[in-house]
């Protein structure tokens, strides 16, 4: 009677140790197999810059029914600034003894694409994230009826940060003239 519980939940227990076994096994080959190949992500680094280096703002403010900010299309214009990639913003004359860093991953192409792809915020209204983290937060730009000269730099963070909806610099000009440092 004493070995009765073995027999019968001996077998079980050890079925259950293949299975997840056999599932962890499973789940690494999968995800080793689906790792781009070099020839995948020059593929895709260069459909990235072909975008960037092609805006489409009329197709982004007709989908939003707004207007972009005269200074992010000027942005766009600039081929040099929109290819910087990997650098962080410091904001200047911060009260605190560790200064505030902005990442800031790359920009994103101004088109339909990067619109759909990126975070729309009900109560920001209609805008654009033009620049990522690259860690799933944006730096988002609004749009308005009216075409401004610039607008507030808004940071959307989707990865439980504090800094969610925090006001990055008052205008994009301002943000894109903070002191630049080295991306950690």
């Amino acid at each position: 009677m004493d070995k009765l519980p073995l027999f019968v939940f001996g077998p079980l227990a050890f079925a259950a140790a293949l299975l997840l076994i056999a599932t962890g096994i499973r789940r690494a080959v999968t995800s080793f197999r689906s790792r781009p190949t070099p020839d995948q992500l020059k593929a895709a680094y260069d459909s990235y810059l072909r975008r960037l280096m092609d805006p489409q703002p009329d197709a982004v403010e007709k989908e939003l029914g707004k207007l972009l900010p005269q200074r992010l299309l000027r942005l766009y214009e600039d081929k040099s600034a929109i290819r910087a990639v990997g650098f962080q913003l410091e904001k200047p004359g911060s009260k605190s003894w560790w200064p505030k860093h902005w990442q800031v991953y790359c920009f994103e192409p101004l088109d339909l694409e990067s619109l759909n792809e990126s975070p729309y915020e009900e109560e920001l209204g209609p805008g654009f994230c033009f620049a990522t983290t690259g860690r799933g937060s944006w730096y988002w730009i609004s749009a308005s009826d009216q075409r401004a000269k610039d607008s507030p730099v808004i940071f959307l963070d989707y990865e439980g940060g504090r800094s969610h909806g925090e006001t990055v610099a008052a205008s994009l000009d301002e943000f894109l003239n903070l002191p630049r440092v080295p991306a950690q």
